[in-house]
C-alpha cells in the first residue's frame, strides 16, 4: 500500500497545464491549403513522369542493362505509393 501512495506522491509534484492552440486565419489556412494542392501535384507529375520513364526503360530496350534498375524504379514506386495509402496522412 505504500507504493501507491509513493506514486501518489510522486505524481503530484509535477504540474500539469493545458493551453490552447492558435486557430488559424482564414488567410493562413487559404494560402497552406494553396501550398499543399501544388506540392500534391508536383509530386504527382513527377511520380508519373519516373513511372512513364521506366516503363520507357522496360518497353523500348528489353534486354538493356538498366531494365533491371527500372524494374526495381517501378516496383519501388509502387511499393511506396501503396504504403502512403495504407499509412494514409498522420496531419
Amino acid at each position: 500500500m505504500s507504493d501507491i501512495n509513493n506514486i501518489k506522491e510522486f505524481l503530484n509534484q509535477f504540474n500539469f497545464t493545458a493551453e490552447f492552440k492558435n486557430i488559424e486565419n482564414h488567410e493562413d489556412a487559404k494560402l497552406r491549403r494553396f501550398k499543399d494542392k501544388w506540392l500534391f501535384i508536383t509530386t504527382l507529375i513527377s511520380l508519373g513522369l519516373m513511372f512513364m520513364t521506366c516503363i520507357g526503360f522496360l518497353l523500348l530496350k528489353k534486354d538493356s542493362v538498366y531494365a533491371g534498375a527500372a524494374l526495381n524504379g517501378i516496383i519501388g514506386l509502387t511499393i511506396a505509393l501503396c504504403g502512403y495509402y495504407v499509412r494514409g496522412k498522420t496531419r
